[in-house]
């Protein structure tokens, strides 16, 4: 589990201080418009957060990762353990932020 807060069904975006560009298969970047920081991104990770849509749960991201790049059950397991560590970091950094609902705010 990533963090005791967020849940598989919690959805997420990009914050709002970061966009992705995406030049060719070769080149992508993540972008922090407000400290002008840039980060060179390899095709994975550059696929994994363009589906960082605000619409997709975390179960539905770490899903449609394993189902691209796993061969084997073996694999499945490594990649799910690979992308929970990408996504807690990227939480961490405040990269992705948390979707909030309506019923986020009932008590």
């Amino acid at each position: 589990m990533l963090e005791n807060n967020l849940t598989d069904n919690a959805v997420m975006k990009l914050g709002d201080d970061y966009f992705l560009h995406k030049l060719d298969d070769s080149l992508s970047w993540l972008f922090n418009i407000d400290s002008g920081e840039c980060y060179n991104l390899n095709e994975s990770s550059f696929f994994v957060l363009s589906l960082f849509d605000g619409k997709k749960t975390m179960e539905d991201i770490r899903k449609i990762y394993v189902t691209k790049y796993s061969l084997t059950e073996t694999e499945n397991k490594m990649l799910l353990r690979d992308v929970n560590e990408l996504l807690k970091q990227l939480i961490n950094d405040n990269v992705l932020a948390k979707i909030k609902k309506e019923d986020d705010n009932c008590i």
